[in-house]
């Protein structure tokens, strides 16, 4: 028999027996009380009492289901239990009254029922008695009446209403409400808060204040379809991998291009280049640009001039089957022995390869010897990263394609450390660029590509300026894609961003803020809360001709919800969500393994080694006097 069912029996048995204790006990019957008792009296006559004592006896019940489903339902459930509290508290204190004012006196429930059956017939007792109950009423429900009046006085909102969420306006909002592209960003009354539809999450969370335990893991437990997430020390991918492959049934892969071990899938930026010749120069200018982006602090001139060699050698590896297409590829043609020579011998004695190879190649060579050089210098400044075996190995093939994730379930843990993620940051913010490139593109047709995907990128602050996210993230919805965007300080935003330009992320509609310890983000969280309008009393003493003068009066100040000072003492489990339009909610983490989520935790999947090749440098001497001459 289920679990559930036997509850019920034993909770029914339980509510019976109550209620025929509820009725001896009013009668005055010393009889040992029985579930079937109820039923006897109710034969004798007893409707009203049987009745009454049956509903006294399931509230507890109730309320305690009520209590355990959580959400809206434990909200307001406490607000009954609250007036249920109130409105007894409130009768036994009518009943005191009278029998002060009337000199009665009743020593058990029995006598009060019993009185109250004879006041039936005599109405002028009864107006009294009634006035004493009111009397209760009244000096029970003052408080909170005054309270519930204050909260909603005009006056006490004239400089500001802010004010954090109950349980009804919560349910306003959809926060309880559970759909299939749910992302879980918190918790309240027991049970998760979700943020629906296709609206971005900003999370600030500084390092260790929980962001992966209770907005990361669950979400991979929780959200159905695609995800991209960069994963810090692997945590997500150990944690969630399994579950995601064999119970949701999704394709998972994870690009650690400086494991260790050399355990990882790879992705190579340029094999997203379309073969196409007519179309394979758009991919790669945007390819260029993300790789050398434009400084504002430096000349441009070196930019380009990169752009245009970057432009040229990707054309020579596209064309050339004999080499690999690759950024470590690009990154040893650049560092040969002699680049320029090589070079000029390809353009001078070669006319099979594209022409705007020989364009940009020839751009490059017919600069001053010392301006090649500072070119050459500054473009392997670019590729720096390549020198190491690791990731040459981890770039030199793609296991995966950025077009498939919404056309069939897929998973893509982009793993990196600490210690490696500011080496990292450029390779990060290709993989970044080019993910929002391939899912901007065109507006999915559903019928071909019917998941949505979710972006979840964790220290986007740390990475590179992702111009693409920056310019598009409004518009990401219309393409079924959605992130979240995690910060550990919005200073550092501002580091790749403008104050103007950082807007286009802090704007963003849903905010989750965990405990701080800059003082400049709790202060913008602070602002973020509003304000709400006190009444401050105020007296003032002044001494005149005529004596001394006292003076009182009241008048209204605007004052923050929270205080920075208030903010950066949240306890550490506790978070708060702002979402424009609804008032904010101070929640509690989601901590996954405290939830049922724990037991879905599945063994993570082995990852493939890949092999590690370190190329042998190449000496090459010249007898060409005329290439000679090029030094």
């Amino acid at each position: 028999m289920p679990k559930k069912i036997i509850i019920a029996m034993v909770c029914l048995l339980l509510t019976l027996e109550i209620a025929s204790f509820i009725c001896l006990w009013g009668l005055g019957l010393s009889n040992t009380p029985y579930p079937w008792s109820l039923f006897v009296l109710f034969r004798f006559g007893y409707y009203g009492l049987c009745a009454g004592a049956l509903l006294c006896a399931s509230l507890p019940f109730i309320l305690a289901a009520c209590y355990l489903k959580g959400g809206f339902i434990r909200w307001l459930s406490g607000i009954v239990l609250l007036c249920l509290v109130l409105s007894v508290t409130a009768s036994i204190v009518g009943v005191f009254i009278y029998q002060w004012w009337s000199q009665e006196t009743f020593n058990n429930i029995a006598e009060l029922i019993a009185f109250l059956q004879e006041l039936s017939e005599e109405p002028e007792p009864l107006r009294r008695f009634i006035g004493c109950e009111l009397a209760g009423f009244f000096l029970v429900f003052a408080l909170p009446m005054h309270a519930l009046f204050e909260r909603f006085r005009p006056g006490n909102k004239v400089l500001g209403n802010a004010h954090f969420a109950n349980g009804y306006e919560i349910q306003k909002a959809d926060f309880f409400k559970k759909k299939e592209e749910s992302l879980i960003i918190g918790k309240k009354y027991g049970v998760p808060l979700y943020s629906n539809g296709f609206e971005h999450v900003l999370v600030f969370a500084p390092s260790g204040s929980g962001k992966t335990r209770s907005i990361a893991i669950p979400n991979l437990f929780n959200y159905p379809y695609s995800v991209v997430c960069n994963d810090v020390k692997l945590t997500l991918f150990e944690t969630t991998s399994g579950y995601r492959q064999k119970v949701l049934g999704h394709e998972c892969y994870c690009f650690a291009p400086t494991h260790p071990e050399g355990r990882t899938h790879r992705f190579n930026p340029l094999a997203s280049i379309s073969k196409d010749v007519n179309h394979r120069m758009t991919d790669i200018q945007r390819t260029a640009h993300i790789l050398i982006p434009d400084n504002p602090k430096g000349d441009v001139i070196w930019t380009q001039a990169s752009r245009k060699l970057f432009k040229c050698l990707t054309l020579y590896l596209l064309d050339t089957p004999e080499r690999r297409t690759t950024l470590g590829e690009m990154n040893r043609l650049i560092k040969q022995q002699q680049f320029d020579v090589w070079l000029q011998d390809l353009l001078d004695n070669t006319d099979h390869l594209d022409p705007e190879f020989y364009r940009n190649g020839y751009s490059y060579i017919n600069n001053h010897e010392k301006t090649r050089s500072s070119i050459l210098e500054s473009f392997s400044g670019y590729l720096e990263l390549f020198d190491d075996p690791f990731i040459d190995s981890a770039t030199s093939a793609s296991d995966f394609d950025f077009k498939e994730l919404r056309r069939k379930k897929m998973t893509i843990y982009v793993g990196f450390t600490d210690d490696d993620m500011e080496r990292l940051a450029p390779l990060l913010t290709l993989f970044w660029q080019q993910l929002i490139s391939a899912m901007i593109r065109e507006i999915p047709d559903l019928k071909k590509e019917p998941y949505p995907l979710l972006c979840l990128i964790d220290e986007f602050s740390s990475l590179g300026r992702i111009e693409r996210l920056r310019r598009s993230l409004k518009l990401l919805r219309e393409y079924r894609v959605r992130c979240i965007l995690m910060f550990q300080y919005i200073a550092q935003t501002y580091e790749k961003y403008s104050q103007d330009e950082a807007k286009a992320f802090t704007n963003i509609k849903t905010k989750v803020a965990f405990t701080t310890e800059d003082l400049g983000d709790a202060e913008f969280i602070s602002k973020m809360l509003g304000t709400k309008t006190q009444r401050v009393a105020n007296e003032s003493t002044s001494l005149q001709a005529q004596g001394i003068s006292n003076s009182h009066g009241k008048n209204y100040q605007a004052v923050p919800l929270m205080r920075p000072e208030a903010i950066m003492k949240i306890p550490a489990e506790n978070t708060l969500i702002m979402r424009s339009g609804f008032p904010s909610v101070k929640a509690e983490q989601f901590i996954w393994y405290k939830e049922k989520l724990k037991c879905l935790q599945e063994p993570a999947l082995n990852l493939q080694i890949n092999e590690i090749h370190r190329n042998a440098f190449k000496r090459e001497v010249l007898t060409d006097r005329s290439l000679c001459a090029l030094l």
